[in-house]
């Protein structure tokens, strides 16, 4: 109801009611004539956006990769019920500080509002929902006791303590099962902890995300390298009774072209950042070139402006609109100084007595016709020389699997999964989660992935 004089409406917040035309519940999903009023945000939406072959409502829940309640949350937080709105996303999301900071928010690109204006801003609202959580971290830890089951007197061992590992211990010690993650790294996180730079995700982000597993009882050791400091047999001698990977994707893919090898000023991507992020020194100066259009590439032409490089390019084979990289990521780097040459791939890197010099590099261009990511690219003209003091390749990552069985490794070097989750060849009990299963991915599909293996071992679990 709105009353007042027509330009300066008042709403009485009492008796007002969401629209609900997302989920196609508004009078004009009964009365057709109300589509063509375009006038209306009813009638646009339904001629302007794909309302009406959407099958799975709203848009934004649907395309949630956790499974985020968003309308609910997103009305509680408008009613200015935080602690409610809290437990809604704690509900789905074992994560949420660290997905408020670096989702990829494929529900904004869903929300039926973009389509003439701008899209809800739905990861800022999880991140103010849960700036709530870390000032009453005693009142939702209540809230998640409650919602924990008794002990099922299980035992349950992760390797990897990234995403994919964290949301997995998460929802295990939701359901009674008792959990212990072994990680390598110093501190857990995995690549949220060395991956991605501090000035977009800060650490004590990922260390409130931890605290809130750790309090559900999630024993977590660090410095612990499996296959060296971990054997299968010691898993067997402390009677855990399933086994989870969620190893990640921690080596590079390298550029394969001549002159990769043994070239001082040449460091990949994930070295570069992992070096950084430990705090490590690294000295980089004149021109930096980053090859590469994802997350990845981007967080290294940042780093690498915050180091002190003169210049820094960031070279991808294709257009700026076909990047991986999320486009709120490319214009930060843009605004920073970060300099950007499209449809350009590397041939040969050109060195002086073993330190690097320059990249050799063609053009490229689409096949008639076509475009896109998925689109072929053929090369042409003459090559050309980019001059280079570093390199940062930053084409893709992989998981180290070399103490996997020949048949659970495909052809992409993922791990192959049995329907009820367990590793293919394993006859044990043995699970795997995150970008080792599902390849490079983002944070929330690695956190849904966790969910996911979380449930199957639970019913694994249960069955034994």
């Amino acid at each position: 109801m709105v009353v007042g004089r027509t330009h300066i409406p008042v709403v009485n917040k009492e008796i007002c009611q969401t629209c609900s035309v997302c989920l196609r519940k508004c009078p004009a999903e009964f009365l057709p004539d109300l589509r063509y009023d375009e006038e209306t945000t009813r009638g646009y939406l339904y001629k302007n956006s794909e309302l009406l072959e959407k099958e799975k409502l709203p848009p934004c829940e649907d395309a949630c990769p956790v499974g985020q309640k968003v309308r609910e949350y997103a009305h509680l937080i408008y009613e200015g019920k935080l602690k409610d709105a809290v437990s809604v996303i704690r509900q789905d999301n074992p994560l949420p500080a660290v997905l408020g900071y670096v989702c990829h928010h494929p529900c904004e690109k869903a929300c039926l509002r973009g389509s003439w204006d701008d899209p809800v801003s739905i990861r800022e609202l999880k991140r103010y929902a849960i700036s709530y959580e870390m000032d009453h971290i005693d009142e939702i830890f209540d809230i998640l006791k409650m919602r924990k089951a008794p002990s099922i007197r299980k035992k349950v061992a992760i390797i990897g303590a990234g995403p994919a590992g964290l949301a997995c211990s998460f929802e295990l010690a939701i359901n009674g099962v008792d959990v212990t993650i072994f990680d390598s790294l110093p501190a857990p996180g995995g690549m949220l902890r060395v991956g991605i730079p501090s000035f977009r995700l800060p650490r004590e982000i990922i260390d409130h995300d931890v605290e809130m597993i750790t309090k559900l009882g999630v024993k977590i050791e660090k410095g612990v390298i499996f296959g060296k400091d971990l054997l299968f047999d010691d898993l067997k001698k402390d009677r855990f009774d399933a086994l989870i990977f969620a190893i990640g994707t921690h080596k590079s893919v390298l550029l394969d072209i001549p002159g990769e090898d043994n070239t001082e000023n040449y460091i990949d991507c994930l070295t570069f950042l992992r070096k950084v992020n430990l705090g490590e020194n690294v000295e980089l100066f004149g021109n930096v070139i980053v090859v590469g259009g994802g997350n990845a590439a981007i967080d290294a032409s940042r780093v690498a402006i915050r180091l002190g490089a003169k210049d820094v390019v960031v070279l991808y084979r294709r257009r700026k609109e076909d990047m991986p990289a999320d486009e709120l990521e490319i214009k930060a780097a843009e605004r920073e100084g970060v300099k950007f040459r499209f449809q350009v791939i590397p041939t040969e890197i050109l060195k002086e007595n073993g330190r690097l010099k320059g990249l050799k590099c063609v053009a490229t261009r689409f096949k008639e016709g076509e475009k896109g990511r998925k689109a072929k690219l053929y090369t042409y003209g003459e090559p050309f020389i980019i001059d280079a003091d570093f390199l940062i390749p930053a084409i893709g990552q992989r998981s180290e699997l070399s103490f996997m069985k020949k048949e659970a490794i495909s052809d992409k070097e993922t791990i192959l999964l049995e329907e009820d989750g367990i590793v293919k060849g394993y006859n044990e009990a043995i699970f795997a989660a995150g970008d080792g299963v599902i390849g490079p991915s983002t944070v929330a599909q690695a956190v849904a992935s966790g969910k996911e293996i979380a449930a199957k071992v639970v019913n694994y679990l249960k069955r034994k």
